[in-house]
């Protein structure tokens, strides 16, 4: 963009990790189901494929990683727990005085498994004022971010967590009222939370209260 710039550009990437694939098993003697050593063989081939699959993905990673500081003007990461399927800007800003940074709000949902509990998220992304000096030199390797601003306190954390029945498949806010949430279920129900009248750490093993469920849909969305 060099000294005129454009406006600022701001990406923030949320990172999950990816769950080890499973393979066939065999045998001690090196047999498969059948009475031969084709499963052991086919084994083999698929766990060298995953391998080189994952190799060319930290390559790739690595390769843009280098490149960032020409990409962007800004980039955060953040590892979740658990995937999300849903992602959403809330409206709100907070403009803290004496901050080179703002405060922005993020809407995030939980894809869980093994019985894990499910929640409807929102988190706390600091991103730089218009007016704020970025060193696009400046990557911090072990955090995961460019451009150097707001200090050394984390730029993304999750300040609401709600008990949410299965995974949450979609999420979005109300126009009128960015904290007027309803979300898309597995059971094909609609829930509405009004963020408000729940506490930001609900018990672990509570049961999801959304204030408002709407029912008719048989069938789960997105």
């Amino acid at each position: 963009m060099g000294a005129s710039r454009r406006g600022l550009v701001a990406a923030v990437l949320v990172v999950v990790s990816a769950a080890t694939g499973t393979f066939p098993m065999v045998n001690s003697a090196g047999n498969s189901a059948e009475g031969n050593n084709r499963g052991q063989v086919d084994c083999s081939c698929e766990e060298e494929e995953e391998e080189e699959d994952v190799k060319d993905i930290a390559e790739a990673y690595k390769i843009w990683k280098k490149n960032a500081p020409f990409l962007y003007d800004v980039v955060l990461t953040h590892a979740l727990e658990w995937p999300s399927l849903t992602v959403q800007w809330l409206k709100r800003k907070l403009e803290i005085k004496d901050k080179d940074y703002t405060e922005h709000e993020l809407l995030l949902g939980t894809h869980t498994s093994a019985g894990a509990q499910n929640h409807l998220m929102i988190a706390r992304v600091k991103l730089p004022s218009e007016d704020t000096q970025l060193d696009a030199r400046k990557y911090d390797d072990e955090r995961g971010e460019l451009g150097g601003y707001g200090g050394t306190a984390s730029k993304v954390e999750i300040t609401v967590r709600l008990n949410h029945d299965g995974e949450v498949n979609r999420a979005r806010y109300m126009p009128q009222d960015d904290y007027v949430i309803a979300t898309k279920t597995v059971s094909g129900a609609v829930d509405v939370f009004f963020i408000r009248d729940h506490e930001s750490v609900p018990a672990a093993d509570g049961p999801a209260q959304p204030n408002v469920r709407c029912k008719g849909h048989e069938q789960e969305g997105y």
